[in-house]
């Protein structure tokens, strides 16, 4: 709490919603319903944007040749539709011939499914501002399920790639959205939840597990995108944030949304006057419907001292966040060994990788649990370069390994980092703002996989450019001011006047 002059004089006390929040009971029944409902769209997610390790995959065709007792020399490199053969008894037909020379276009495309996350992370953030979290997650739910699902039919690569963007455009646009959607029901000490309570790696684990059973890249592609229809059982009865609601006024069904939390926590309701309180104190001295930002608008918050250079440097650790974690990804197709387990090794590491950042986030802070995660990374991935040059030959398992563990703490600390950002700015320009740190992200998410296919050529550049990137990014994330413990902040004018 805090206090404030009114135009009058008067003195208006400023309570916040962490205080109606912890009245409702805090953590409990509500919010772990909310992060099932909020998060578990995350699986069928993350198979959608790794499928391309896969997919892309010139490895599997050296185990479908060997379950059919089939050389490599008989096999023509036409047989390769995106590295997945097509069984006919023992025949195998040319789909669209992605190799040799043609090989960039598999790499191309999942370019294109990344720049569709890129435009999803921006224009979704747009519309969860003006038209609520709980509308723009479901429809973004819908939007990644059905055309993941009809990427399964196209009949050629220009169909598929228009396809996998739209549905990499939800993946990107839900990421930002859930984020957001989740912290606004969750009090200070358990917001660390967001992006370190994750079950992206589930899906990985599970795409490793379907892709090995499913082996065509069509069945591959409907059974994974299916699951995303469950959600929707969910949308009669999971409601719109009230952070959200009280921002845009709409007091009284904001006050329904409390009690429905109170039910399902089995608390008293909230006093009808109180809701009103707060809904004065969020809007005292704002005009929250002029405040919501734009695409255009969302530049403003540039002019606060309080956010600018936080918000271009948390910009440049998403783009360098996604860019290295989408690049050791992507180019797990290129490496020795199994592409199913190694697939399936990162959804492994990728698990306690994401829930580590609670065992440090509220001791250390976000600022310098984040740090050193990015540091321990960066010298994993310098090393990494270096193997990759000298001994990669000699000891091909160690890149791999190298690459699970380099990879391990840029999860580790782009969960820390998803949470910092959502807790770096007010209610009114939180999505947005978020949009924006994610569509740098997703911009180095579309260049992940030309960076692998540059390591095709020129042994380790990948490998070192991300290493560069990494040390850049410690170097300048000194300058974030760090967000643990404080309550979430609803409008610009507001944290101006309660900041101590």
């Amino acid at each position: 709490m805090a206090t404030a002059r009114g135009s009058l004089g008067q003195v208006v006390t400023l309570i916040s919603v962490e205080d109606v929040f912890e009245k409702l009971g805090g953590f409990s029944w509500f919010q772990m319903w909310a992060m099932v409902v909020i998060i578990s769209p995350e699986i069928v997610a993350a198979m959608i944007a790794l499928s391309p390790v896969l997919t892309g995959s010139t490895n599997l065709k050296f185990q479908i040749f060997a379950s059919f007792n089939i050389s490599a020399e008989d096999i023509k490199t036409d047989d390769v539709c995106d590295g997945i053969l097509r069984p006919m008894g023992h025949h195998y037909t040319s789909v669209w011939s992605l190799v040799g020379s043609k090989a960039w276009v598999s790499d191309l495309v999942t370019s294109v499914q990344m720049l569709g996350s890129m435009t999803g992370a921006l224009l979704a953030s747009q519309f969860a501002e003006s038209f609520g979290r709980k509308k723009a997650h479901f429809g973004l739910c819908f939007l990644m399920g059905g055309f993941g699902f009809a990427s399964g039919w196209a009949p050629d690569p220009y169909s598929y790639a228009a396809t996998r963007f739209v549905a990499g455009f939800a993946v990107g646009g839900c990421f930002v959205v859930y984020m957001n959607y989740l912290m606004e029901f969750l009090t200070p000490s358990f917001r660390t939840i967001c992006g370190c309570v994750s079950l992206w790696a589930v899906g990985e684990m599970m795409l490793a597990f379907i892709a090995y059973n499913l082996p065509h890249w069509r069945h591959l592609t409907f059974a994974t995108t299916l699951p995303t229809f469950l959600i929707f059982f969910a949308y009669p009865f999971f409601p719109e944030s009230p952070r959200w609601l009280l921002c845009k006024e709409r007091t009284e069904e904001a006050l329904e949304v409390f009690d429905k939390i109170a039910r399902w926590n089995r608390k008293p309701g909230m006093d009808p006057a109180e809701i009103k309180t707060l809904q004065k104190c969020i809007t005292h001295s704002v005009d929250s419907s002029s405040e919501s930002l734009s695409i255009v608008e969302s530049f403003k918050i540039l002019k606060f001292k309080e956010f600018r250079v936080q918000l271009v440097i948390l910009m440049v650790a998403w783009f360098t966040c996604q860019l290295v974690y989408y690049g050791i990804s992507f180019n797990m197709k290129h490496l020795d060994g199994n592409p199913y387990w190694n697939v399936f090794y990162m959804g492994v590491l990728d698990l306690p990788g994401s829930f580590t950042g609670i065992l440090f986030n509220n001791r250390l802070g976000r600022k310098k649990t984040f740090i050193s995660f990015l540091v321990i990374a960066s010298f994993f991935l310098v090393g990494l370069a270096a193997i990759d040059i000298t001994l990669s030959i000699e000891y091909p398992a160690l890149v791999n390994v190298l690459s699970l563990i380099s990879r391990y703490f840029i999860s580790a600390a782009f969960a820390v980092l998803s949470c910092f950002t959502a807790e770096s700015f007010p209610t009114v320009g939180r999505v947005s703002c978020m949009g924006l740190c994610a569509l740098c992200g997703n911009i180095g998410a579309v260049f992940a996989p030309q960076f692998t296919f540059l390591g095709t050529m020129a042994k380790s550049a990948h490998f070192i450019s991300f290493g560069l990137l990494s040390l850049i990014t410690v170097g300048v994330s000194w300058k974030l001011k760090d967000s643990t413990g404080k309550p979430l902040q609803d409008s610009v004018e507001l944290s101006q006047v309660a900041s101590p």
